[in-house]
């Protein structure tokens, strides 16, 4: 199986909460991924953070450490995302831009998403989610 990490669990991997920590040693032998706006919601963290070079070089140790592929957005994730938006809008159930963005990843790569937020996505048709 291969993982697209959320926000939410890398950002609970970097503050060294333990459920995370076992997540990511459970997955670790398996591809893991981000979406590119996982990428850019953790830079805009770290730049907003007291310790911006050292909350940097923890992000890329830990990109480094798993391996961790960014996928960029691309026609078919922009197709998969439109749809999502609009099954979501019709059953009166938003989800923000940027969580869309990363389920349309998941799902146009055949991607399981790994997050806490359960149940957001569950709401998304087809998702699969560990």
């Amino acid at each position: 199986m291969i993982y697209l990490a959320d926000t939410d669990v890398i950002i609970d991997f970097l503050k060294s909460q333990q459920p995370a920590i076992d997540l990511f040693n459970k997955i670790s032998d398996e591809p893991i991924k981000i979406s590119v706006i996982t990428y850019l919601e953790i830079e805009y963290g770290i730049k907003k953070s007291h310790h911006p070079e050292k909350r940097k070089e923890e992000f890329i140790h830990f990109m480094r450490e798993f391996s961790i592929e960014i996928i960029s957005i691309n026609p078919l994730i922009a197709e998969k995302f439109v749809k999502i938006k609009i099954d979501l809008e019709k059953k009166k159930q938003p989800l923000a831009d940027f969580d869309l963005l990363i389920a349309a990843t998941a799902l146009a790569n055949n991607l399981s998403l790994v997050t806490r937020n359960i149940k957001h996505f569950k709401r998304i048709k087809d998702l699969s989610l560990p």
